[in-house]
């Protein structure tokens, strides 16, 4: 049997599915706090130059000292990163998300070649270090280095963890333990600015977000290798003895022999290993990883885009990075209802396309109304966008884990994690762009992504392919094939019919 139907056997959602899920939504909780800590660790407090009773600061050439106000500590005050020397703020996010876009290729490759857990278990020690290290250091060009560091790590652990988490779910919980896991991550932004307004300080606060993660290291001796991982492999048995131990768990009296799985043709023998350059090779699949690559590009760039600018929704930092947070629960809330009726097509076209309207008409108010009213559309339209790129950011994490087949899965998760961090990279350049270039680029991207979306195959109810051949021979492909193939023949007869009409031949 495929492993589909296997799971069934198991149990598709069983009390031993469910803690693996909690345990690795627990660690998506923090994720957030890594990527952008920079709103809080690097925030610009009041600052004057001690030289300077009056005036703006940066009016002078040069200021030997800077004076801060004391209602917190950034590495803004830590290294004088004012003035002319601001920019460097904003470079540090770039250098992060740069490492992030390392950190999901690296990772997604060895994750697919050695397994889930070995690259989970590196990914998750190297972040707790490198974290640790920035709250101790005074240099910035250490602390530079580390952020590319971070991301590098955070990069691997948010790729694996969501896959470990979801392969050993059946087809009928799917999108409900991807939009749980997604919501964590949203909810961790609502906790870290609840963590800055408490701790004030800077390292203290760098420590806060990597303790957590040296505890989520005990999930390495918890969590077995992802069975489906094995089975692709061509290590059956293994993955059998898994199934087995999930079916135990999770009270379910079932034997070896009622779980045999195929080893699926022409797709994987215990030599033969996949990597990237696989998932350009044949033409069905090239296609759907260019289009979900430049999906997974516009939802990053407007997602941190919108989430980098949170601090203008509200007049209180801390609120606005909360309210950011929150305008995500309702996207992930319509995933969690709707994916399962609409589809995953339809779901990711619709929040595409809702999202870029709320950008155009977040343009719209900010030159048409004025006063206390136009600030509160303004707000409650950049909510909206925000809720709408959060869903789709929600459903193509379902979408491509559904789409890629299990022999690439994690180097095509990979690839548009990497197109990802690349408009990451881009992000915090596009939002000193002014309000209205940034939401008209937004809002663009957002709707031509999701008319792209509708090119690609529905996936709801369909099992996952395990081979690239699985993705080349897809239904709809081969209902394509024969719709071509008839109307060839149809041509083709109607052609010999007009022959044998001009020679005089009777039409049989």
């Amino acid at each position: 049997m495929d492993f589909d139907s296997a799971l069934k056997v198991v149990g598709d959602y069983g009390s031993e599915q469910r803690k693996y899920l909690y345990l690795f939504s627990f660690v998506n909780l923090f994720i957030p706090m890594h990527i952008i800590g920079l709103i809080f660790l690097g925030r610009e407090p009041s600052f004057t130059c001690h030289r300077r009773t009056e005036g703006p600061a940066c009016s002078l050439q040069v200021c030997p000292r800077y004076v801060y106000g004391d209602e917190f500590t950034s590495i803004v005050s830590e290294w004088d990163l004012v003035c002319d020397k601001s920019y460097k703020v904003a470079q540090l996010q770039s250098y992060l998300m740069f490492g992030f876009l390392l950190g999901n290729f690296f990772f997604g490759g060895l994750s697919d070649y050695l397994g889930r857990r070995p690259a989970f278990i590196c990914s998750l020690i190297g972040l707790a270090v490198v974290t640790n290290l920035s709250a101790f250091t005074y240099s910035y060009f250490i602390f530079s280095f580390l952020r590319i560091s971070i991301g590098f790590f955070v990069g691997g652990v948010g790729l694996v963890a969501y896959v470990s988490a979801t392969e050993v779910i059946g087809l009928s919980q799917k999108v409900f333990a991807g939009s749980f896991y997604q919501a964590f991550f949203s909810i961790g932004i609502m906790v870290f600015a609840f963590l800055a307004n408490l701790i004030r300080n800077w390292r203290y606060l760098a420590i806060a977000t990597s303790f957590p993660i040296c505890l989520c290291v005990v999930i390495y001796w918890i969590v077995p290798e992802s069975p489906r991982w094995l089975a692709s492999q061509g290590r059956i048995s293994e993955a059998e003895d898994i199934l087995l131990f999930i079916a135990n768990k999770n009270g379910n009296i079932v034997k070896k022999s009622s779980i045999e799985l195929d080893v699926p043709s022409k797709t994987i023998s215990s030599t033969k290993s996949y990597g990237y350059m696989d998932l350009f090779r044949t033409p069905v699949l090239r296609k759907e990883m260019l289009i979900q690559a430049f999906c997974w590009f516009v939802c990053s760039l407007v997602y941190y885009g919108l989430t980098l600018s949170a601090g203008d929704i509200a007049s209180n930092a801390y609120v606005s990075v909360a309210l950011s947070g929150l305008a995500e629960i309702p996207g992930i809330f319509f995933c969690l209802w709707y994916l399962d009726k609409l589809g995953r097509k339809k779901c990711m076209y619709l929040s595409m396309i809702s999202g870029g309207v709320a950008c155009f008409l977040v343009i719209i108010f900010s030159q048409s109304a004025t006063g206390e009213f136009g600030k509160h559309l303004r707000t409650v339209f950049a909510l909206i966008g925000k809720m709408g790129i959060s869903a789709s950011f929600s459903v193509v994490y379902i979408y491509s884990n559904e789409l890629i087949p299990t022999v690439v899965r994690n180097s095509g998760l990979g690839f548009c994690c990497v197109s990802a961090r690349m408009a990451g990279i881009l992000a915090p350049r596009a939002t000193s762009l002014g309000v209205f270039n940034m939401y008209a680029l937004f809002g663009t991207a957002s709707i031509i992504s999701g008319f792209l979306n509708l090119r690609l195959p529905e996936t709801f109810g369909k099992p996952s392919p395990e081979s690239i051949d699985d993705v080349e021979n897809r239904p709809a492909n081969k209902q394509t094939t024969a719709k071509t193939l008839v109307n060839s023949e149809t041509v083709q007869a109607i052609e010999e019919n007009i022959s044998m009409l001009q020679n005089g031949e009777p039409n049989i």
